[in-house]
């Protein structure tokens, strides 16, 4: 019985430890401006059904110096990945074809290497 607690509280700590805290240091306004903004996806649009995309497009955020960019799987496969990218548009690559299926696709904006938006996932389903 006493391993057992010993687990529990162990377990709690660690849940504590990796809970994260806000910051007694307050954000720049600069910080603060850029990460209010949100990436929306453009093309394809959320919840889109049609033919596979031939190109990937989102919103801009400012102050931003380049942005990532996954698509993946119902089944969380990544199929796509694009790092760095310094416009809010890509050309999807000729050489991967999508198979009929749901998608998800995301965006994460970087000002050196920290995160300062992220679009959350977008669905969209390729019929044909």
């Amino acid at each position: 019985m006493a391993t057992f607690r010993s687990s529990v509280i162990v377990l709690a700590l660690l849940c504590l430890a990796c809970t994260p805290r806000e910051s007694s240091d307050a954000a720049s306004p600069e910080v603060a401006a850029i990460t209010r903004q949100q990436i929306r996806h453009v093309t394809p649009r959320p919840d889109f059904v049609g033919s596979a995309p031939t190109r990937l497009e989102w919103t801009a955020i400012d102050g931003v110096e380049a942005y990532n960019i996954t698509v993946i799987t119902e089944i969380d496969s990544v199929v796509f990945q694009h790092a760095g990218a310094r416009r809010t548009s890509i050309e999807w690559p000729k050489e991967i074809s999508l198979e009929p299926g749901t998608y998800f696709w995301r965006v994460v904006a970087l000002r050196g290497d920290r995160m300062v938006a992220d679009s959350g996932r977008a669905a969209f389903v390729v019929r044909e």
